[in-house]
């Protein structure tokens, strides 16, 4: 059966996207994603790398590495997400359309990314994995995500650990408080809180998010 224009149009701008090698696409079965990302906060003008860095690594059919493709991790489906409109990390791009996190593979096809964001109080909950991962416009995979700024106001505070204490007293699984990402709100999730908020280096929430 011939295949239609706009499919072929489609896997060529997805080749072409990719520059490290001709013809190009990305896996989903091959590439290497994480499962979970933790939205983090800021230092001044640096993002809370050491908390929120998570890594991925694009591969095509052959298992063969891409360089020089962008990759853009997509919060647009989490309820309450709110994504700085600023990166605050060397490298990366944010579109706003999309919610969406950018950079380009290195010559192993891998990426670095950390994500600065936070929640929104009284928003919906929401659980299971919400946030895409793309590469070059091909669907990688979705994975969960969590915000440790939880109400996006001055950095992680006391009133985050209250707003994810209430999290936990609700009985039900919220994945913007689940911060290790296994499924379970237990009292690891605030250690990770405690031990990112102690550390100091997302002692400030993002200074505008993207509409």
């Amino acid at each position: 059966m011939p295949r239609s224009p706009i499919r072929v149009a489609c896997v060529l701008f997805a080749a072409l996207s990719c520059a490290g090698r001709a013809h190009a696409v990305p896996s989903a079965a091959n590439s290497t994603l994480p499962r979970h990302v933790l939205l983090v906060g800021r230092l001044g003008d640096l993002a809370d790398t050491t908390a929120g860095a998570c890594s991925m690594v694009v591969r095509d059919a052959a298992n063969s590495p891409i360089a020089r493709c962008v990759v853009e991790l997509r919060v647009l489906n989490c309820f309450g997400t709110r994504l700085s409109s600023e990166p605050y990390a060397a490298g990366t791009t944010i579109r706003c359309e999309t919610s969406g996190v950018l950079q380009t593979t290195d010559i192993h096809g891998e990426v670095r990314m950390t994500a600065v964001g936070a929640g929104t109080p009284g928003s919906a909950p929401g659980a299971g994995p919400c946030s895409q991962i793309y590469a070059a416009g091909v669907l990688l995979g979705i994975i969960t995500l969590a915000t440790l700024d939880m109400d996006g106001r001055d950095g992680l505070t006391p009133h985050d650990v209250s707003l994810w204490l209430t999290d936990l007293a609700s009985g039900e699984l919220r994945g913007r408080a689940d911060f290790d990402g296994d499924g379970v709100l237990t009292a690891h999730d605030l250690s990770i809180f405690l031990t990112v908020w102690a550390a100091g280096r997302s002692q400030e929430s993002a200074a505008s998010y993207c509409p």
